[in-house]
């Protein structure tokens, strides 16, 4: 079976014709030009080169997420390059496992495998400025794999790290993968949280949006009750899921097939305005997980 070549027609038709062939077949091949061909001549996506119009890997592998599909390696043919999606198998959720506990789907996930995630909460963490033995609090901590950052940003540097989830089996496996720290069963929405004293950065990744979790009043609590004097606080907002073992872009509402990031941006508008309101100096960063890192200044509460 011959496979077809795009090199000038427009985005929109090829992507017509990918959905179609995703749909029908669940593969897709065609022939379009080398990018590497276009970066040599620093082409724009949308710009015409010797065979045909530029469009970076970037631009084809966001088509591949757009229609739910894995972008595959691409085979090199002369000035052209063949490129391979097949699209994405999502495995049924096992409903004997729970959502958050050790060997569910959300287990799996590494964070620090995306370059994005990794390179801002590293940010986040040298704007903390922790010193040697600094307290550290990280709530909905799970399988704790993002910790693994203290010692890579702090080398050297011995922290008192403490964090609190709802699983059980979840800290099992963080308590596994940091002897050092401490983990305990708590639920962050019920009272209790100022008994854990002060600590100098506390960590609430993937966490405000979860149900039961009213984000003003914990907000309010960690500032008011846990958070040091010159602390720093780190929030993460999801904006992407896994789909098929790959990070799809885009908060989802319940029951949207499509991103709707109303419910993000409002959120970590809001957040942002609190802790602004209260004299930190916030900053927010990300992609697929979108970091507000406020930074408190002595004396202010």
């Amino acid at each position: 079976m011959s496979v077809p070549t795009f090199t000038h027609q427009p985005l929109s038709q090829i992507l017509d014709w990918l959905r179609s062939e995703l749909g029908s077949g669940g593969e897709a091949r065609l022939l379009v030009p080398d990018p590497d061909a276009g970066h040599a001549l620093n082409l724009y996506p949308g710009e015409t080169g010797p065979a045909g119009v530029h469009r970076p890997y970037l631009s084809w592998q966001d088509a591949a997420d757009l229609l739910g599909a894995h972008f595959l390696t691409p085979t090199p043919a002369g000035d052209l390059v063949q490129l391979h999606f097949r699209r994405r198998q999502t495995a049924p959720r096992d409903r004997s496992v729970g959502r958050y506990a050790a060997g569910s789907e959300f287990s799996r996930i590494d964070k620090l495998e995306d370059p994005h995630f990794l390179h801002d909460l590293s940010e986040a963490l040298t704007r903390a400025a922790l010193q040697p033995g600094a307290r550290v609090l990280s709530l909905g901590v799970n399988g704790g794999r993002e910790l693994a950052l203290l010692e890579q940003v702090y080398p050297g540097h011995a922290f008192q790290v403490l964090g609190l989830d709802l699983e059980p089996s979840a800290l099992e496996a963080a308590q596994a993968r940091h002897p050092a720290y401490d983990f305990r069963v708590q639920d962050v929405t019920q009272p209790g949280l100022s008994e854990l004293g002060r600590y100098d950065a506390v960590l609430a990744l993937s966490l405000l949006q979860s149900p039961g979790v009213v984000q003003e009043d914990l907000l309010r609590a960690l500032r008011s009750d846990v958070l040091a004097p010159s602390g720093t606080l780190i929030l993460g907002f999801p904006n992407a899921r896994y789909r098929g073992g790959e990070l799809s872009y885009g908060a989802r509402m319940l029951n949207f097939t499509r991103p709707d990031l109303s419910l993000l941006m409002r959120d970590v508008t809001s957040a942002r305005r609190h802790l602004q309101r209260h004299g930190f100096t916030v900053y927010v960063t990300g992609k697929y997980e979108v970091l507000v890192t406020g930074v408190r200044r002595e004396g202010r509460s």
